[in-house]
This record gives structure tokens, sequence and C-alpha cells, in this order.
């Protein structure tokens, strides 16, 4: 009967040895979430949930288990002793549907890193932040306040902040 595994992989290896064990007939689960860059050259990339593991579908008492161990790119399975941990099935979908949701709040929020915000509910209601990203799927989002002179980051619910309205200049042309 086939089962979920966790596998280490080498350090930044998960996508290639993902890559290769899908070429070999196995199914992988490879979590990743998109993610902005600043650099221009690359505005968006994938990165894993979990950095430096991924999930295999195998029977262990097969030829496949023998061939997933010595797969480059593996470093070892998580599990006691010399067996590896059966991870149910529902805690893989659990985990596909949490990505999958995080990933479509990211995707919907109107808001931008760099973007003026202001907070519209809590202790710091009234006052104005940077927008500085997306920190869990359950909508909570990291803003900096400037508080003596320094950015300070705050965790916040994505609905107790709103964009901040344009501001009138200081100086009239006229006058």
């Amino acid at each position: 009967m086939r089962c979920w595994y966790v596998a280490r992989t080498k350090p930044r290896r998960e996508v290639a040895t993902a890559a290769m064990l899908e070429q070999r007939g196995l199914e992988i689960y490879l979590p990743t979430l998109t993610s902005r860059r600043r650099a221009a050259e690359r505005p968006t990339t994938h990165e894993p949930l979990f950095p430096g593991y991924l999930f295999v579908r195998l029977e262990i008492d097969s030829d496949d288990w023998l061939g997933v161990r010595s797969a480059p790119g593996i470093g070892y399975f998580l599990g006691c002793g010399d067996a590896p941990s059966v991870l149910p099935d529902d805690l893989i979908e659990e985990i596909r549907l949490r990505a999958d949701h995080y990933g479509a709040i990211r995707r919907q929020l109107p808001f931008r890193r760099g973007d003026l915000v202001v907070i519209r509910q809590g202790p710091f209601e009234g006052l104005e932040a940077v927008f500085d990203g997306c920190l869990s799927a359950r909508g909570r989002v990291r803003v900096l306040l400037e508080i003596v002179e320094r950015l300070v980051p705050v965790a916040l619910d994505v609905r107790q902040i709103a964009k901040a309205e344009a501001k009138a200049p200081l100086l009239s042309a006229t006058g």
C-alpha cells in the first residue's frame, strides 16, 4: 500500500530532486508559495513551503523504496530508527488546502510592499503605516509603524488596515 513519507533533501535541491523522482514514476508533493522578488530580473519565484523537505508517496516494501533512498538529492527520510514515519493522507490534503488558500489570499491582497496604509482598529487606530507583507493564510499581515524615529514591525489582521488616501501637498502653488 502506498503511503506518504517526508524526505529530507540536500540544501536548495528540493525542486530538482522532486522532478527527478517524478520522472521515475513516483508521486511527489512539493508545496511552494509564490513570492515577489525586489530584483527586476526575477519578479516572482516559487519558494518551497518547507525548505529542504518534500513529500513522497510510495510503497515501502517495493523497489521504489531502495530507488528513492539512494536517489541523488535525498539525504534521509524522517522517522524513528531505520523506519520512516507514515503521514496520513488527510495531513497532506490539509497542507495542500492551506498552501492553496494562502496563495489565494496573497493574490487577492490590495496592498503591495511599501504601500501606505492606515490602521482602522485596535490600539494603533488612525495611525499610518507601511505595508510590509503577508504573514499567514489566516490574513495576518505585517506593517511598519514609525515609533520614536524607528520603523517597528507590527502584526495585524488584514481587516484592520486600509489604503491611506493621498495627502494634499503642504504648500499650495499660489502661496
